[in-house]
């Protein structure tokens, strides 16, 4: 087996927040057209938890690293997907994707490295985005919470 197969995780989990603003408008953010995994497409903020980050506090702080806002969670999981990685150094293993809803609280935006750009949308301009797979079933999922 080679090191990278050895060294990666069992399983890959991923925690996204949809954040809205008072006025119904929710975040986007561009992936970087350099990134190696859906470059430039747009997503909800998130990321991959890493050994040791604990479950419960990953979607406030994978959105303040992404984007400098702080957040108050809603609803910590309000949907899920899974499916077996077929893209990367993941292929073949289960990845499981947990979305929940978040309040803008306070702060700017300051995109970290691995995003392009940033947009508050409504709903029906969310699906006008070029979308990560991901975050299209999300969203379409969550409709009736978002218009």
């Amino acid at each position: 087996m080679d090191d990278e197969k050895k060294d990666r995780p069992q399983i890959v989990l991923v925690s996204r927040s949809v954040v809205l603003r008072d006025d119904g408008r929710f975040l986007l953010i561009l992936r970087s057209k350099n990134d190696r995994h859906h470059p430039g497409l747009w997503e909800c903020p998130g990321g991959k938890l890493e050994s040791g980050q604990d479950v419960a506090h990953a979607q406030e702080d994978e959105v303040v690293q992404e984007t400098g806002l702080l957040v108050h969670l809603v609803d910590r999981l309000v949907y899920f997907d899974s499916f077996i990685s077929s893209i990367g150094s993941y292929v073949g293993l289960p990845y499981i994707v947990l979305f929940g809803i978040a309040h803008y609280t306070t702060g700017s935006i300051k995109l970290s490295f691995e995003h392009d750009d940033y947009a508050w949308v409504t709903f029906g301009e969310a699906l006008q985005h070029d979308l990560t797979p991901e975050t299209r079933k999300a969203l379409l999922a969550l409709e009736k919470r978002l218009v």
